[in-house]
């Protein structure tokens, strides 16, 4: 997969942002190519060695044509989890880890709906955070807002759309 300057990518630990420049350093004596990803979330900027981008899961965000669809994967919630709590947690990490923002959707309306029905354990409720906080990344780089203006979208759709169905 190439980036090139200007591109919107997600790096699943940090959330969505856009490729300001590449550049090479010098790293013990050899010479590595390096992207600068400049992420929505906390202003960061992180070098990711060009060569390893999609060892660490680097990929260009959905396209602006997606977030409905995306949106509705949310409302669907069509993921099935393990029942018992160790290897739910697991899956949910996983897909925390993964950072497909379908996978991501999918696991916002389960825990959404299993937050509606049961209730949610104070660790589950933090998978819930970090799912919405890492899609909200996204949806604010493909459509270039601001993340809280992401993040409230999710939150109605979370309450609008998965609540009411």
């Amino acid at each position: 997969m190439t980036f090139e300057v200007g591109d919107h990518v997600v790096y699943p630990s940090q959330g969505a942002g856009v490729v300001q420049e590449r550049t090479t350093r010098s790293v013990m004596g050899k010479t590595h190519e390096y992207l600068k990803i400049v992420f929505v979330r906390g202003d960061m900027e992180v070098l990711v060695p060009m060569k390893r981008g999609e060892e660490v899961g680097l990929r260009h965000t959905i396209g602006a044509d997606e977030v409905e669809r995306l949106l509705e994967a949310m409302v669907k919630g069509d993921l099935t989890l393990p029942t018992q709590w160790p290897p739910r947690y697991r899956a949910e990490q996983e897909i925390l880890a993964g950072g497909s923002a379908y996978e991501l959707a999918r696991l916002i309306g389960v825990l959404a709906r299993r937050d509606l029905d049961k209730g949610l354990a104070a660790t589950e409720r933090e998978v819930l955070e970090n799912a919405k906080t890492t899609l909200a990344s996204e949806l604010a780089v493909v459509e270039g807002t601001g993340l809280e203006e992401a993040a409230k979208r999710i939150e109605t759709v979370v309450t609008e759309r998965i609540t009411a169905s």
